[in-house]
């Protein structure tokens, strides 16, 4: 009785080391689902506040006419032209910026949703799809297809 097996005691703790190893697996694999998910909520809220802020801007000073103008296709001046792909090219950029996160599983998909149905109301309007048609190289392919299969179902 006297004798210590070390043998069987060095395999007990490889064996407890071993468990441990394997919960602390498990832990950070719960911490990085609860990161994602933070991640994904900030997304979110970055993007609304992005959209928030715009809208504001967009319903606000000269700009209201000008959009009144384009969606009763009037004729523009040429500043208001101006003005008015000033708006586009925002409106554009923040649609992409959107889909890129929608891409990545940042935004939640209820969102990009209501998102999609706001832009494909957006395309409808024949002075946005002008625009959209002069510079839709300057955005990326896949954004361009999304673009694109929006107005082929709106048609």
């Amino acid at each position: 009785m006297g004798d210590i097996n070390w043998d069987a005691i060095g395999a007990l703790g490889d064996f407890l080391g071993s468990i441990g190893v394997f919960i602390s697996l498990i832990y950070l694999g719960l911490q990085t689902r609860h990161s994602a998910a933070e991640t994904r909520d900030a997304s979110v809220q970055s993007v609304m506040q992005l959209a928030i802020q715009f809208r504001a801007e967009s319903y606000s000073g000269e700009l209201v006419d000008i959009r009144l103008k384009a969606a009763r296709g009037e004729r523009l001046s040429q500043e208001e032209t101006l003005r008015f792909e000033g708006y586009l090219s925002a409106l554009f950029e923040l649609n992409e910026l959107a889909f890129v996160q929608y891409q990545k599983n940042k935004l939640d998909p209820e969102y990009f949703e209501a998102w999609e149905r706001r832009t494909a109301a957006a395309m409808s309007v024949p002075a946005i799809l002008q625009f959209w048609a002069k510079t839709r190289t300057g955005y990326r392919s896949s954004f361009v297809q999304y673009i694109d299969g929006l107005i082929a179902a709106g048609a």
